[in-house]
């Protein structure tokens, strides 16, 4: 059942927060056991404030007196009411939100409150069952072969789109060429296009990007979770300044919802995408370095322990990457087809196919538009 509270009934700064943690209580879910507090502000409000505190279930009071918090996110009031307004389609990564967010502490904390809020729209979750409906009755849970077409027509790339079949298109002749981007590059012409936002207070221009990843040794990065390290975008929206040079191939632009930018220095040894799915057809154009797809058709949902709480894109509890079959034992029987990226190439992804995403080099740049059909 789709959750929504009628907006007639949360017109007060406390009726809306009422109403966001209400959302956030009913859709958390904690099967890794993570352990914390969260202090969350509202500037101007300090009376609307509260303590989530994770155990099995969360927790959640207004204490008067000073605590010990992992982490405290601080909203504007006009942001809460986004959030809670738009639960439906928000995405922590836009300017709106996370460029009005402090953040401080522990992300991973935040990150888990965040997505508990969040629920998907009665239309994306029609669109995931017809679509498992469709893969389970061809069979894709065994395998599909996904092949490379040479510059196929509009009219191919739909007929794959229909039978909801991953393809790679080949021979493209972008201008300029994929082989003439470079750090440099980027710098010399987006040098102050701002191509990330980190909180309210720091967004990152191109040449600042360039000069972290160069101070990096040019995106090597190895170990640990790419999540830890800061030099990426990780899907932020492309500067309008870049829309010329990394335009769409197919269609119109109009048939597109914003593209989105992942561009930066990545461990190669983890995911820099970790296990999900879109309801919408992605197509993932490659500049820099090469990637990694690992791809799950949509019938194995249940395999795969996917959170409930989610809107644009599901991600799954599961981490192929270090399986846990303890926690997630039927994970087990899940069957994976994997398929590599190279510069210039662009892969069309029908919806509802979980994947998780490595870069084999780094840095890396890729990207990614999204068909509104």
């Amino acid at each position: 059942m789709n959750v929504a509270y009628p907006k007639s009934g949360y017109t007060t700064p406390d009726q809306t927060l009422d109403g966001f943690i209400q959302l956030v209580q009913a859709g958390f879910e904690n099967p890794e056991g993570r352990r914390g507090t969260v202090r969350v502000v509202v500037d101007g409000y300090p009376h609307l404030g509260f303590r989530a505190r994770f155990f099995d279930d969360l927790r959640v009071d207004r204490p008067q007196e000073y605590y010990e918090a992992d982490t405290e996110i601080r909203f504007s009031l006009s942001t809460l009411e986004l959030i809670f307004r738009e639960f439906e389609v928000v995405d922590w990564r836009s300017p709106e939100v996370i460029g009005s967010t402090e953040l401080k502490g522990d992300q991973s904390l935040a990150f888990l409150l965040a997505f508990s809020c969040l629920r998907p729209s009665d239309w994306t979750r029609e669109r995931f069952a017809k679509v498992a409906r469709k893969h389970k009755q061809k069979g894709y849970r065994d395998g599909v072969v996904i092949q490379r077409l040479e510059t196929p027509s509009q009219y191919q790339l739909l007929e794959a789109m229909e039978e909801s079949l991953p393809i790679i298109i080949t021979g493209l002749e972008p201008t300029p060429p994929c082989d003439d981007w470079s750090l440099d590059r980027l710098e010399q012409e987006y040098g102050e296009a701002v191509v990330f936002m980190r909180s309210a207070s720091d967004h990152v221009t191109m040449k600042r990007f360039v000069a972290e990843l160069r101070n990096s040794g040019e995106g090597q990065v190895k170990g640990g979770s790419s999540l830890e390290f800061k030099s990426y975008t990780e899907g932020s929206r492309l500067p309008d300044e870049m829309a010329g040079n990394f335009g769409t191939m197919y269609f119109e632009n109009e048939d597109f919802v914003p593209p989105q930018l992942w561009f930066g220095a990545v461990a190669t040894d983890v995911p820099a995408t970790p296990l999900h799915r879109d309801p919408l057809t992605g197509f993932l154009f490659q500049v820099i370095g090469r990637k990694r797809l690992d791809l799950y058709s949509a019938d194995q949902a249940e395999l795969l322990y996917p959170y409930k709480s989610y809107n644009t894109y599901q991600k799954c509890w599961f981490q192929p990457d270090k399986p846990d079959f303890d926690k997630y034992p039927e994970a087990k029987a899940a069957t994976c087809t994997s398929v590599e990226l190279h510069p210039g190439e662009l892969l069309i992804q029908p919806a509802g196919w979980f994947h998780q995403v490595y870069a084999l080099d780094s840095p890396t740049m890729s990207v990614s538009y999204f068909w509104r059909y």
